[in-house]
């Protein structure tokens, strides 16, 4: 493989903003000198994930992770080194060598990355099928009646799969795919006899599911059939590549725009996200066919301020918008609910009243969290039937008891009243009542001492040799003198195996590269824990003008350390010599312990 040079490492690092870039994957707020958001990389519900502008560097305070821009997507993206490299290259608009480009992509050290490639295949031959040849014209024309133009078919990467059980299955084995492994992908079917394969996607309209990252993952297959025999769409089954709970449709596409409104538009289809960018709205996704996940909330909250829930106009889209809208609440999200009207879907009410007014009526007017629950309850009720009415105002008590403001508790009274012609009196003592229940509840289910436990940014306590290791560590990654005066002159100085580890790999760096540079010293890490380590000590704060006193310091707390430690361990060796009545040999260890002693008290 050619070797990137350096100093295009260094252009791609020095064209490449953090800030912009981990803003793509995460919704960043200024505050002081950072800029700080939820951490990707592990769940929270309170910003401990800082970025520094000033630095070109990224830290979380909760679970450890730092870095810099190609550590980031390193990380974020599970890729190696000269993907990461590849990706930001392309961003910042740098050409890289033509025999590295094609020797990092087919060399991705990813064990799923055939899985993708074959994918990517069948992406693009399925869109061949229907952008260029007779099969593909009835599919073709059916799209074009949907409201589909060319450019949101190639946009969207649509295709057409022959009405035929194996042409798939041979372009993958003349393209020499392991065909066990495409099974596995969900692309291929074994026989009943076990003789050979068959596709999956037969006679469909073929619609691919991207990841976070762009790659195909598995698709969506629609029948041109109206027959009820055979399922309307058939999706991927689940495999290494594609899981339901946290493959979000769109992802990919809207994250820059859901970045730059604020909102993300939620829907329960596929379809309907292509129908609305149709009309102009760029910053939508929508699950595939399963419940909201904690995974899909956790992906959304990162990037957006506002999720603006939108499902079908039938029953089942009003459970499903409710569904959504309690898990979003749980979440802490802001969470608001566009209702469709009659049993339209969005698809539906675009092509009957225009993209237009779908984006200003619909979208542009959603509805709060406790108005749509009220709606919701009310739509199932006769309120003029008495039992109607208390079973509405029981089930709305219920909502208002929780957490909400005291101003939206006021107008949700006085829409009650409006509506059952109970007073506003009685409302609010039935109200009370609640609230104290669930009061009640909650203290049960607190811990002892009667307070919840509040959320830490971290509660692991950093113990004195880990203060030395990570202060020694961070000069030694901004002195390489130091490091050759230490590694001469101290061997083993270093506890944790981590620590320990770094530095024999700093010392190969430095023969490497013989300046120092964290930067690149920890993009050289494959191992991200290691790349956290390094990022923790590269961030600490240093004294230049006590430099010398600090580094003096540490080595002495961790020589003493050490020899304590030597010390408790032949401690332990004389009690088991003389448990086996070895005394010649407790003797020996007792004279050891007696100098170890000693140049403790002479240090």
């Amino acid at each position: 493989m050619t070797k990137i040079p350096e100093e295009t490492i260094e252009e791609i690092r020095s064209k490449t903003d953090i800030v912009d870039l981990v803003g793509e994957y995460v919704q960043l707020t200024k505050r002081g000198r950072n800029w700080f958001g939820l951490c990707p990389f592990h769940g929270e519900n309170t910003p401990s994930f800082s970025v520094s502008e000033e630095k070109q560097i990224f830290h979380c305070f909760g679970c450890g992770a730092g870095g810099n821009a190609i550590t980031f997507i390193m990380d974020i993206e599970n890729s190696p080194f000269t993907e990461a490299i590849s990706k930001l290259a392309g961003r910042a608009g740098i050409e890289l060598d033509v025999s590295f480009s094609e020797t990092s992509s087919s060399g991705r050290s990813n064990e799923h990355q055939h899985m993708i490639e074959a994918h990517t295949l069948a992406a693009n031959f399925y869109s061949h099928l229907l952008l260029n040849t007779v099969e593909g014209e009835k599919a073709l024309q059916y799209l074009e009646q949907r409201g589909f133009s060319r450019e949101h078919i190639e946009k969207y990467g649509i295709g057409w799969s022959l009405d035929d059980r194996e042409v798939l299955t041979q372009l993958l084995e003349r393209k020499k795919f392991d065909m066990k492994e495409m099974e596995l992908a969900g692309l291929c079917i074994m026989k009943n006899d076990g003789t050979g394969y068959f596709d999956r996607f037969r006679g469909r309209i073929m619609f691919p599911l991207h990841d976070d990252n762009g790659n195909v993952v598995a698709f969506s297959g629609r029948t041109l059939s109206n027959s009820k025999e055979e399922a309307k769409y058939l999706n991927s089954p689940e495999t290494p590549i594609f899981e339901k709970s946290r493959l979000l449709y769109n992802f990919h596409n809207a994250r820059l725009n859901v970045r730059k409104t604020g909102k993300v538009i939620l829907f329960e289809g596929f379809m309907d996200t292509i129908a609305a960018e149709r009309a102009g709205i760029m910053n939508s996704v929508a699950v595939m066919g399963t419940s909201l996940s904690d995974t899909h909330l956790t992906k959304m909250k990162r990037i957006a301020n506002q999720l603006i829930i939108c499902c079908d106009g039938d029953k089942a889209g009003w459970d499903a918008a409710k569904r959504f809208a309690v898990l979003s609440k749980q979440k802490g999200m802001d969470a608001k609910i566009a209702l469709l009207p009659g049993k339209m879907d969005p698809d539906e009410y675009i092509t009957t009243f225009g993209g237009e007014s779908f984006a200003e009526k619909v979208i542009g007017n959603p509805h709060s969290y406790m108005s749509f629950i009220m709606a919701y309850y009310k739509r199932s009720k006769n309120l003029s039937h008495e039992n109607d009415v208390l079973q509405y105002i029981h089930e709305v008590m219920e909502e208002l008891a929780q957490k909400i403001s005291p101003v939206e508790r006021d107008l949700m009274i006085r829409q009650l009243t409006a509506e059952t012609g109970v007073s506003p009196n009685a409302l609010n003592e039935q109200l009370m009542k609640k609230v104290g229940k669930h009061a009640k509840q909650q203290k049960v289910m607190q811990p002892e001492g009667g307070q919840a436990i509040p959320m830490a940014v971290s509660t692991r306590k950093v113990s004195g040799i880990e203060r030395a290791e990570r202060l020694l560590l961070c000069h030694l990654l901004n002195d390489g003198n130091l490091f050759d005066r230490i590694r001469d002159d101290h061997e083993e100085l270093f506890f944790r195996e981590e620590y320990a580890a770094i530095f024999i790999r700093l010392a190969g760096f430095y023969e490497k590269h013989g300046m120092p540079d964290f930067h690149r010293f920890a993009e050289s890490l494959e191992d991200r824990e290691l790349r956290k380590v390094v990022m923790d000590a590269a961030m600490l704060e240093r004294d230049p003008d006590f430099a010398e006193q600090e580094i003096e310091d540490c080595i002495h707390h961790l020589k003493r350390q050490r020899i304590n430690r030597r010390i408790e361990e032949m401690m332990h060796e004389s009690k088991e010599a003389e448990k086996m009545n070895d005394h010649t040999r407790a003797l020996e260890l007792a004279r050891e312990i007696i100098q170890l002693r000693k140049s403790l008290s002479a240090m």
